[in-house]
């Protein structure tokens, strides 16, 4: 049987995140040989890989795809990308905002997007909260979807629409 994903994305701009690092490094399942890690880390330095899988800094949009059709759990920054490819796919998630008093990024926008999630599949990491751990047996059982939603809204595209041609 192959081995469970757990999808690991940073994002790609130029403030480290460290603390996310920090929360998946210090679950056991880091280290276990029983799932596979892929971590995208920007520009987080990894100290210490886990135990199988690959450590990229940035990786092409097609190949971040077809990751997350792989994943059986994903752990992401809170970013507005991440979060639709995420819906698509309809992933078990745990977001970790980056927030600005961490200097994770210039202001908290990410903690904006998050406070809005409401989603059986995703659950938020905030500042303060314990990172919580990881389930072999949980990501196991999950079922893979490999093919996208379409989650756009229409109703907004319209209006949108309206307001650049008015």
């Amino acid at each position: 049987m192959a081995r469970p994903l757990i999808l690991v994305t940073m994002g790609t701009n130029d403030y480290p995140f460290d603390r996310l690092y920090r929360y998946i490094k210090n679950d056991p399942l880091y280290f276990d040989d029983n799932c596979e890690w892929f971590i995208q880390t920007g520009t987080c330095h990894v100290e210490e890989p886990p135990a199988t899988g690959v450590v990229e800094k940035l990786i092409p949009r097609e190949d971040m795809e077809r990751l997350v059709k792989r994943s059986a759990l994903v752990i992401s920054h809170c970013g507005i990308g991440s979060l639709n490819l995420m819906l698509q796919y309809r992933k078990r998630v745990i977001f970790v905002p980056r927030v600005a008093k961490h200097n994770e990024f210039s202001d908290d926008h990410q903690l904006q997007i998050a406070r809005e999630i409401k989603n059986i599949r995703m659950s938020v990491v905030f500042p303060d909260d314990a990172f919580p751990a990881l389930d072999l047996a949980q990501i196991e059982s999950d079922n893979l979807v490999t093919s996208p939603v379409d989650i756009t809204n229409y109703d907004l595209a319209r209006v949108v629409e309206l307001k650049l041609t008015a």
